[in-house]
């Protein structure tokens, strides 16, 4: 009787589980990793091979992207100092910006304490360019004040020489 039980029950619900494995999905989680961890990734592997623009292609595309927290933040960080190498204003500019999304978006990072005295830094080399600038502006003024002030004293020099000639005629 057992035995009938086992066949009549036990043996479809084998059949059943047995046959339908192959049809169901594995019970273990697989990992997905999202696309910006995907792309952050690939940008840290272009930097480990030199390949400094893919690297900052895949960065601009993660900072775009809906925000990630430990992912968007250090590509806005590593972003920021890869802009250090472009052309001297453009590029501190470009790197401040950053800085200053980073440290508004993610206040509590890591990143953003780390990027804190790099960012100090490049507001006062942005306060020594903008000093060097009116330096520069206040030495050409002063330059033209100058050429200003040399032709006045040659004029006075000449309206005096003139007035001497014209005391001279008159007086003969």
């Amino acid at each position: 009787m057992r035995h009938e039980y086992v066949k009549a029950v036990a043996l479809p619900l084998l059949l059943l589980l047995s046959g339908g494995c192959a049809v169901l999905k594995p019970m273990v989680p697989v990992a997905v990793l999202p696309v910006q961890e995907r792309q952050f990734a690939g940008a840290l592997e272009y930097l480990r091979g030199g390949k400094e623009q893919k690297a900052r292609d895949l960065f601009e595309k993660v900072s775009e992207a809906a925000p990630v927290d430990g992912v968007t933040d250090e590509a806005l960080f590593r972003l920021a100092l890869l802009s250090l190498r472009d052309e001297a204003p453009k590029g501190l500019v470009r790197a401040q910006t950053l800085l200053e999304r980073l440290k508004k978006e993610f206040p509590n990072s890591i990143w953003t304490r780390q990027a804190a005295p790099l960012g100090a830094y490049l507001a006062d080399a942005k306060n020594l360019r903008d000093r060097q600038r009116e330096l520069k502006t206040l030495r050409d003024l002063n330059l033209s004040l100058s050429r200003d002030n040399r032709d006045l004293r040659q004029t006075l020099e000449r309206v005096k020489s003139l007035d001497i000639e014209l005391e001279y005629k008159l007086k003969r």
